[in-house]
């Protein structure tokens, strides 16, 4: 019988996975000063590609975590998509003419096993330790915390105590079995053969590539080491059985093109049904599911990582508030609400992009292919969603339980959209920055858009936005008075102030008649009123945040 032993509540959080989506949560939780503790079943990482993309959005969150940089030094910046179907190409994505106000207008080639590194090393260095080959086995959970049993390699139990777990632990998630959650969806016909080749061609060895051809797909994905990621997609019933080889490889590039290819040298080479499924609940009591242990689609449109990470990034900070008093209720159940949406759009999604890609019958790929170039060449604005939603800047939550707009017009920009990233200036004279480089902190920050009103009106606004948060929300919110007008030495020193010296964060905000906006720690506006709704605003803090009077040390 092995041996049992109950371990102290020495960690707020155990988080369960240390794949991609367990490393990112853990390495939120531990800026915020949140203990955490993260167990992998494992014996040790995987060195896989897996998924090959990090895109813009994710690049944003984290850069507030301080990994980004080194991310992007270490993979490959690939600007430009394009599709093509029967030779022609249908359309060409350049995500720099359309992701104008962020830092990452590209998306980032950098294998799994690699961004886990990353992760990894920085976790490690805020004195995080992963703890392999440790296993859950069992979980109970009161109004109080959680007990979870822990199986070490040699044999022995531990039984932990902590405030709140996370699973992080892939599409055959412990966790979520352990809690008895449904997994609902289903297995499709739709059979994938991916794999690492190297390809002699004359198309760009930079750009992201998808050739259609009567019912069959093949996408390439360069990658740091010269090779390209190959992703075919067969229709039902279709597919070959048996290993994939190089051969059956060259069959699909010689069908689907480009035309004179020819790939060697293959690795990693494998065949897989794609799963359609997600979790009945993204949370129940004080236990979370995150990545694909909530949620798994066809890794078509390379977003199946980066919404995992996502994943933890809306949790983490909610949670840190959570764990140090600071936070109601509602904040955290915020987290099931808002990510489920994504989810099932994210599947809804790459099935529809799967049997438009993947039909055969002639009149829909006659349509599709004479629409397509007509349909992305004379409206913009269509490209220009597609370059937002493949970089997953356009996940908005304007429905979410803690999203208020008490505008009573409101325009394209909604409360839940991304915050626009605009340059301003901290000082008069200063050089001009973009608002992400300035926002490191890791508070929600209150923007007070002074436009061009009356001093007296401003100073009695800043002055009410000063009297609520000293009542006990100055750690939780951060405030920056932003005005069109230059500001004297004196009124630098007493307030942190922002300076739009060219007018375009109050256009790019539609407030040129000013207004209140709080912009969440993960980069989405939370709150949006207008100048004078102090009461307004008071409301919405007081249901999310808990004055410091009641905080826990």
């Amino acid at each position: 019988m092995s041996d049992v032993s109950l371990t102290a509540a020495t960690h707020d959080v155990l988080v369960v996975g240390a794949g991609p989506v367990g490393l990112t949560l853990a390495n939120d939780l531990l800026r915020r000063g949140v203990r955490c503790r993260l167990i992998d079943s494992a014996q040790e990482a995987v060195q896989q590609t897996k998924a090959v993309g990090i895109q813009a959005k994710t690049l944003e969150l984290l850069a507030k975590m301080g990994v980004a940089h080194t991310a992007v030094e270490r993979g490959l910046k690939v600007p430009v998509f394009s599709l093509y179907s029967d030779g022609k190409r249908l359309t060409r994505v350049d995500f720099g003419e359309h992701l104008l106000d962020s830092p990452y207008p590209y998306a980032l080639m950098l294998p799994q096993h690699e961004t886990e590194q990353v992760l990894t090393e920085h976790f490690q260095s805020q004195g995080g330790v992963i703890e392999w080959q440790t296993e859950l086995i069992s979980v109970t959970q009161d109004e109080q915390g959680v007990e979870a049993g822990l199986r070490h390699p040699d044999g022995t139990v531990e039984r932990v105590r902590v405030g709140w777990l996370v699973g992080c632990d892939g599409a055959h998630s412990t966790v979520r079995h352990l809690l008895g959650l449904n997994f609902a969806g289903t297995t499709s016909e739709l059979s994938l053969a991916v794999g690492n080749v190297r390809l002699t061609w004359d198309l760009s060895s930079d750009e992201l590539f998808a050739f259609l051809h009567q019912g069959n797909f093949i996408g390439y994905f360069p990658m740091t080491d010269g090779r390209h990621r190959v992703v075919i997609a067969y229709e039902p019933g279709k597919a070959p059985t048996g290993e994939v080889t190089l051969e059956e490889i060259q069959q699909v590039i010689d069908a689907c093109g480009p035309a004179g290819a020819r790939a060697s040298d293959p690795a990693e080479l494998t065949r897989f049904h794609v799963n359609q499924r997600r979790a009945e609940h993204y949370a129940r009591g004080r236990i979370f599911l995150a990545g694909d242990a909530a949620h798994i689609h066809s890794p078509i449109g390379a977003q199946g990582m980066n919404t995992g990470m996502q994943d933890a990034l809306n949790l983490g900070w909610k949670l840190a508030l959570m764990v140090k008093g600071q936070a109601s209720a509602r904040l955290l159940e915020s987290y099931e609400a808002e990510r489920e949406q994504v989810g099932e759009a994210l599947l809804r999604g790459t099935e529809l992009a799967m049997r438009v890609a993947l039909t055969r019958n002639p009149l829909l790929l006659a349509l599709r292919n004479a629409l397509a170039p007509i349909f992305f060449s004379s409206l913009p604005a269509s490209a220009h969603r597609l370059a937002e939603a493949l970089s997953e800047i356009s996940i908005a939550y304007p429905h979410s339980p803690i999203t208020v707009d008490q505008r009573d017009k409101k325009g394209t920009l909604r409360a839940g959209d991304r915050a626009p990233n605009v340059l301003v200036r901290t000082r008069e004279g200063a050089e001009p920055q973009p608002l992400f480089e300035i926002f490191t902190s890791q508070r929600p920050i209150l923007l007070v858009l002074a436009a061009k009103l009356e001093a007296a009106a401003v100073e009695r606004q800043w002055g009410e936005v000063a009297v609520l948060l000293s009542g006990g929300y100055q750690e939780m919110i951060e405030a920056y008075l932003v005005t069109e007008k230059a500001a004297s030495g004196s009124e630098q020193e007493a307030r942190q102030i922002l300076h739009d010296f060219t007018g375009e964060l109050h256009q790019r905000y539609e407030a040129e008649q000013g207004g209140l906006v709080l912009i969440r720690p993960d980069g989405y506006i939370g709150f949006w009123g207008p100048f004078g709704t102090t009461e307004t605003l008071r409301g919405y803090v007081k249901a999310l945040f808990v004055s410091g009077d009641g905080a826990h040390p």
